[in-house]
């Protein structure tokens, strides 16, 4: 990056770390902005000070995260004083922390019978979405301690829906030897969406994926199923980052978060096996996380782990046996920035395994096994030269022990999600090109190439299709000003 400073000799992260933890806590002087998104705005840095790619964090983006998104360097802030018993402080920024997002998509599938995820319905051999959604940011500071990353999103569905948000409350403790402590409240709508990393499910590459994308259908654990605020729930937590060690340059994070379902604008539920929905949560889910990092120079990488325990109704009425869905996993993430910024890499690495345990449904002839398991790996690097050419390669793979109930025919799910042997094992690879116009401008291809679909190559459904019939082209367009 451009605004790195130059390495210590001795001490390679220190000149990383001091530096972007200086520019979070002291408040530096202004930079120019060469993008228009809220947080541009409000802190007078580039968009690649925080991102390699959006929503890619670097080590600084990561720190503003953690920070409460409250960094500032604007000069045109207001102190208001009303006098109503006591002197109440009020801090407006000049300029609202809001951005619009916009993203257009055209998606070829080789077999046709394109899904359209969310709404069941199916199109021929692609489909042209303009727009594919628009959302609405208010993200940035609301006071000396409080920010907001809150969105909504206009989708296919034809009206507005939260997407993944928090409001969070950082403070931060400087200690006697060199080492600095932050730590938070949030709220927020979506597990793993408070985190820093881009190896949990919220956050994970490919960062943007047409509705039609297959990928989207395939079966996945709760915690990936409701990422991107695709289940209806609440959580409150807390977080806490202890940065140590010569230069600050180890990093120990902790998480802790309880989530309940919740009501909100749009807030609806993923239907993922035919008429079987996940329904309310009972009672609470604790969600836990743990990860470290270590900073050099011009690299930096993180290993983590995660966990989720989760009982949800089988209906939308709250009442009744519950299912229990057990989530675990374990994640990496490599990153090298580069002393100029030029040349920019990222490797992530993920594995999210389930234990679900089942109970009968007659009324809506839902009978599964009793306990089923699913795991997921995700291997992905991503590459971007100069801030303008990138390229990204992935490999996904999905298997559990067969369920006709979840899987097969007996879900009336489309002929092509349907597996006619009752497995979820898919995999595959997929390739993503993609050219920044500018930092808040992108144009991207994605091909996404199935070796097995739904527990086979060949005719996975019975039906005579194979899985190299969801092999898929799609051209997406973003910006956002």
């Amino acid at each position: 990056m451009n605004t790195r400073a130059t390495p210590s000799r001795h001490h390679p992260g220190r000149s990383l770390v001091l530096a972007a933890f200086l520019a979070l806590a002291t408040l530096t002087a202004p930079r120019p902005a060469h993008a228009i998104p809220s947080f541009a705005r409000q802190t007078g840095w580039s968009c690649s000070v925080c991102h390699t790619m959006f929503p890619q964090l670097t080590p600084i983006g990561r720190l503003f995260k953690l920070g409460g998104y409250t960094t500032s360097n604007l000069a045109g802030m207001q102190q208001l004083r009303q006098k109503l018993r006591r002197m109440a402080p009020l801090a407006l920024d000049r300029d609202p922390p809001l951005s619009i997002f916009i993203q257009a998509s055209d998606s070829f599938i080789q077999g046709g019978g394109a899904n359209q995820f969310g709404s069941g319905g199916t199109t021929g051999q692609g489909s042209v979405e303009f727009p594919e959604q628009v959302s609405l940011f208010y993200a940035g500071r609301i006071a000396s301690h409080i920010g907001a990353f809150f969105h909504l999103t206009y989708t296919h569905t034809g009206a507005f829906g939260q997407d993944d948000s928090d409001i969070r409350w950082a403070e931060h403790q400087a200690g006697p030897d060199g080492s600095t402590l932050i730590y938070g409240i949030d709220i927020n709508n979506t597990p793993t969406e408070p985190d820093p990393w881009n190896s949990v499910p919220d956050w994970d590459w490919p960062f943007y994926s047409s509705n039609y994308s297959p990928l989207r259908d395939i079966p996945a654990p709760y915690i990936v199923q409701a990422s991107g605020a695709s289940e209806p729930v609440a959580g409150l937590g807390g977080y806490l980052a202890y940065l140590f060690g010569q230069g600050q340059d180890h990093w120990l994070y902790l998480e802790a978060d309880l989530y309940r379902s919740a009501v909100g604008i749009g807030a609806g539920t993923n239907q993922v096996y035919g008429p079987y929905s996940f329904g309310p949560i009972q009672n609470i889910a604790p969600y836990l996380r743990i990860a470290f990092e270590q900073n050099y120079a011009a690299w930096n990488w993180e290993v983590g782990a995660l966990g989720m325990d989760t009982n949800v109704y089988p209906t939308t009425v709250a009442s009744g046996a519950s299912d229990r869905l057990l989530d675990y996993g374990l994640d990496s993430q490599i990153q090298y920035l580069g002393l100029t910024g030029n040349q920019i890499w990222t490797a992530h690495v993920s594995w999210i395994g389930e234990n679900q345990y089942w109970e009968p449904v007659p009324s809506l002839s839902f009978k599964p096994n009793a306990e089923d398991t699913l795991e997921t790996v995700r291997v992905n690097g991503q590459y971007l030269l100069r801030h303008r050419y990138g390229a990204g390669l992935g490999y996904f793979w999905v298997w559990g022990n067969p369920d006709p109930a979840l899987y097969g025919p007996a879900t009336g799910n489309p002929a092509g999600l349907v597996s006619a042997n009752g497995s979820p094992d898919t995999n595959g690879f997929l390739l993503e090109l993609d050219y920044l116009e500018a930092q808040n401008v992108e144009l991207s291809l994605q091909y996404t190439d199935f070796n097995r679909y739904l527990g086979a190559s060949s005719n996975y459904n019975g039906q005579g299709r194979n899985a190299s019939s969801n092999n898929f082209l799609s051209f997406l367009m973003w910006l956002s000003f």
